[in-house]
């Protein structure tokens, strides 16, 4: 039986990380707004403070984003 490994977030990343979007939740309408923002499958964001907010950099542009909707992000490290 495989180990179960459970997905990485990113509200579960670490800070500093370089993580890759894998997927963002195809039936959550807040995550529209993520799309709209620039969060797509495959784009690199670097997640820089984690507190009530997320933050992150996400194309050169600073975004602060709910814990809540952060959960609705899959990703995974990423070695630049």
């Amino acid at each position: 039986m495989l180990p179960v490994i459970p997905k990485l977030t990113l509200s579960t990343a670490k800070c500093g990380e370089q993580l890759r979007v894998r997927h963002i939740c195809p039936d959550c309408p807040h995550c529209v707004r993520l799309r709209e923002l620039g969060f797509r499958d495959h784009v690199v964001v670097r997640k820089i403070a984690d507190g009530a907010a997320v933050i992150c950099l996400l194309m050169g542009t600073r975004l602060a984003l709910g814990r809540e909707l952060c959960d609705h992000v899959e990703v995974e490290r990423f070695a630049a």
